[in-house]
């Protein structure tokens, strides 16, 4: 009888550590997402405030730091990020 009891307080406890780590993931997930947007505010807010040469010096246009300030825009670093290494890769393919 102890050893029926004794498992079914295993799978209690096995459920519960399962339910408990999921959990925990999806948390460090939504921590991680709202940590994200936070920073790429911040970078937008920033690049807005730079002028056309400082822009063009990191590769970028003001109508790029536009876009990725548009509702919709999912990720602007990875907006901002990638219209820079087209410019990169067009002015390389260029030269040669």
């Amino acid at each position: 009888m102890d050893q029926c009891l004794s498992e079914t307080a295993k799978a209690q406890t096995s459920w519960i550590t399962r339910a408990a780590t999921l959990f925990a993931a999806w948390a460090a997930e939504v921590r991680a997402g709202l940590s994200r947007a936070a920073m790429n505010r911040r970078v937008l807010q920033r690049l807005s405030t730079l002028s056309e040469r400082e822009l063009k010096d990191i590769g970028l246009t003001p109508q790029d730091v536009a876009d990725a300030c548009a509702p919709g825009a999912s990720d602007a670093i990875h907006l901002l990020v990638g219209r820079r290494d087209e410019r990169r890769t067009a002015r390389a393919a260029r030269r040669w």
